[in-house]
């Protein structure tokens, strides 16, 4: 029996305080509650089964039993019908059963696994299946396959492969095959978001549930062909453009409100354990890390929740030029405001519950394309290197392990989701040195069932769990989609070498580099276009350029300006020199033309240049004082940008381009806020928001009131941008680091 255990708390995303409101309103604190891992015993240290484990089966007739294998009439009745079910080429694991227990109630989980003692594997023809409910519905009956991961030092415990949940609370478990076979210390464990203690589940105190029949999940045909995209790529893919930028999440824009509103996308489970995250948690996973050039943000340990205290296995680093593609296993029903728990629930399993002393996989990405940082210290790898992790047992050293958050037996990934496991595929890849994410390098094992210790093969650059080992991963579906996987690392290693080698950012002696800059379409936490500027320059500036209605980015580095024309990688189209490298910078459509350009601010006289060339200004006005703060919008829906200057919480706004009094005078938020300017709503007319460290408070009138969008974006410390980057006519937010 595995003693109860006491663990610490995972790390809590603060919520929003309502001292930070504009309004009144302020954020209910509905954080998931922390709760132990619950074990249910199936068998006993002597292979014999429990109680609860034969509660489900019907009894028959006695078959009669094994000599000394301590098996009851009620489990030994099940073997004929194991033998008929094996001689007509299928499994009914209610029907089938040598254990099954009854549809039992149990408190919420995310994550669940079995694990057993005196065998590094299941015994042959033996297999375990689960079936969980989930807002009220039985989900089919899931093989759960023994795990072909783990530490290549045999460190840990025998187990199955991690089952996800979209929040359950009700579970259903069978074990179909020989009685004799039956493993020692057989047990289901049910993990919790935010994980406590563990507490052995006691059979007085469970309850049954209603349960109707439901079919085995049977995998659908799917092509296996582990040459696939092993081609050379060809001059369509080897050119695509560098900068392709796949959505990181799939949510729809929320209603406007004056309070934070839930996270997007995230349905109704029925069950509070599995969904009730707090309001902040989706926000804050936008402050991802996007150090060393990947391609994508990355939610590390410390912003999804990991407790150091779960960690006892030091990092390893070793050359790696491999990457292995995974799946986990599960129901898929899972939202995006759970990911997170439900890789915290994936670390306590790996690293608690079977003893590896970290989460295996380097890397963990959700059907909502969302990456996460797995084994500690994946994203802080050296270009060459990568962790040593626990995701393909023999097969850890040299490669990095990339697991795909669902069961992609019969579904295939999302679109999503393999762009971002390519571009951190090819991220990985370019660093170290391939060139060519379609074909096969050299690898020599560690000691697996598949291939012997120092046998040395030629390997796929990105191979899946199955290549090398005995395991169905990523699933028949899942391993399909290598090729499409393969062409999009190879588009992302081809544009970091056509911008030099290195997608790093420098930064030269005036403080002048490039920018990875992080845009969203919609008012969401998630960025869903990611890029870099590679030209060096002090500050990105954000305008309709050419006039086609969507806004680009342009920098500055002193008195030289720049710009794009498209949200995309690369340095500028076009430089010219404006002013003085002393000179404040607006960004505005001054003539009504339907064109940004700018103008420069010398104490309270402004500059206004109708064209991006050099040259003089086309007008010159006073407003204001030297001291105000000066912001640009067109307040009144005519076409054409103004000036308004805020003195402590007022803001004196003018409705055209000269000198004054203002046209109105408004308040809103604090002294202390950071100020910006867009057309939210879509109705012509700019309005205000402020921000305050990375929560933004929008209003969608030229008005005193409270906020009627809340919204989390980004890190404090970012640089924020304004635009309209879809051409919908609707500003939204963008972040430069």
């Amino acid at each position: 029996m595995r003693a109860r255990r006491l663990l610490g708390l995972t790390a809590v995303v603060p919520l929003l305080a309502a001292w930070l409101m504009p309004a009144t309103s302020a954020v209910a604190d509905t954080a998931e509650a922390a709760a132990p891992v619950q074990l249910l015993e199936l068998t006993t240290s002597a292979g014999e089964a429990t109680e609860v484990a034969e509660a489900g089966l019907v009894d028959t007739a006695s078959a009669g039993t094994s000599g000394g294998t301590g098996v009851t009439p009620a489990l030994a009745s099940r073997l004929a019908a194991v033998a008929r079910a094996a001689a007509a080429g299928g499994v009914d694991p209610e029907a089938d059963a040598l254990l099954l227990t009854e549809p039992l109630e149990v408190d919420d989980f995310l994550v669940a696994g079995f694990t057993w003692t005196g065998a590094d594997d299941l015994p042959d023809g033996l297999d375990v299946y689960l079936r969980v409910r989930e807002d009220g519905v039985w989900s089919d009956w899931y093989l759960n396959e023994a795990s072909g991961a783990g530490r290549d030092d045999g460190t840990g415990v025998a187990g199955t492969e991690e089952f996800i949940t979209g929040g359950a609370d009700a579970i259903q478990a069978s074990v179909v095959g020989d009685a004799a076979q039956l493993p020692a210390g057989l047990q289901l464990a049910l993990i919790p978001g935010r994980p406590v203690g563990e507490e052995v589940l006691d059979p007085a105190d469970l309850e049954t549930a209603d349960a109707e029949p439901t079919a085995l999940a049977t995998p659908a045909e799917a092509p296996q062909d582990p040459t696939s995209g092993l081609a050379t790529p060809s001059p369509d893919v080897a050119t695509q453009k560098a900068d392709e930028v796949a959505p990181q999440g799939e949510d729809p824009e929320p209603a406007d409100t004056q309070t934070a509103t839930a996270e997007p996308g995230a349905g109704s489970s029925g069950t509070s354990g599995g969904t009730s995250v707090s309001p902040g948690l989706p926000a804050a996973l936008a402050a991802a890390t996007t150090t060393g050039g990947l391609p994508v943000p990355v939610i590390t340990r410390s912003e999804w929740g990991a407790n150091s205290s779960y960690m006892s296995w030091s990092p390893e680093y070793a050359a790696a030029k491999h990457v292995i593609v995974h799946h986990t296993a599960g129901t898929n029903n899972y939202t995006s405001s759970q990911s997170a728990s439900i890789v915290n629930g994936i670390y306590y399993y790996h690293a608690v519950t079977l003893g590896w002393g970290d989460i295996g996989y380097n890397f963990l990405v959700d059907k909502y394309g969302q990456v996460f940082e797995g084994r500690y210290g994946s994203t802080g790898a050296a270009a060459g290197k990568m962790v040593v992790g626990g995701h393909a047992y023999g097969a850890n050293t040299g490669t990095m392990g990339i697991s795909m958050m669902g069961t992609y037996t019969s579904v295939s990934p999302s679109s999503t989701q393999l762009t971002s496991v390519g571009k951190m595929a090819g991220w990985f890849l370019a660093r170290a040195g391939v060139t060519s994410a379609t074909s096969a390098y050299s690898f020599t094992f560690k000691s697996t069932e598949k291939y012997a210790a120092g046998q040395t093969v030629s390997l796929p650059a990105i191979s899946g769990h199955r290549d090398v080992g005995y395991t169905a991963c990523p699933g028949d579906a899942g391993y399909s989609k290598l090729g499409q996987i393969r062409s999009t690392a190879q588009s992302q290693i081809s544009s970091v070498s056509s911008s030099g080698g290195s997608t790093s950012t420098t930064t030269s002696a005036n403080g002048a580099r490039s920018h990875q800059i992080y845009l969203n379409d919609s008012w969401s936490a998630t960025a869903n276009t990611v890029f870099t500027y590679t030209t060096p320059a002090t500050s990105v500036l954000a305008g309709d350029w050419n006039g086609d209605g969507v806004d680009t980015t342009g920098v500055r580095n002193g008195s030289s300006y720049g710009f794009r024309n498209t949200n995309t990688s690369g340095a500028s189209l076009r430089t010219f020199t404006y002013g003085k490298s002393t000179d404040q910078v607006l960004v505005g459509d001054w003539d009504g033309n339907g064109t940004d350009t700018l103008a420069v601010r010398r104490g309270n006289t402004y500059y206004f240049k109708n064209s991006m060339y050099g040259g003089g200004a086309d007008s010159v006005v006073i407003y204001g004082r030297a001291s105000d703060e000066v912001i640009v919008g067109d307040w009144n829906g005519n076409g054409k940008d103004t000036l308004a200057v805020r003195r402590g919480g007022e803001y004196h706004i003018k409705n055209s381009l000269a000198g004054g009094k203002a046209d109105r005078v408004i308040i809103y938020g604090k002294p202390t806020d950071a100020v910006l300017v867009g057309d939210w709503n879509g109705n012509g007319k700019d309005t205000l928001a402020v921000r305050r460290n990375a929560t933004y408070y929008v209003r969608n009138s030229l008005s005193s009131g409270v906020a009627d969008i809340v919204q989390i974006y980004g890190r404090g410390g970012d640089k924020t941008i304004v635009g309209d980057w879809n051409g919908n006519g609707k500003d939204t937010l963008g972040v430069v680091r």
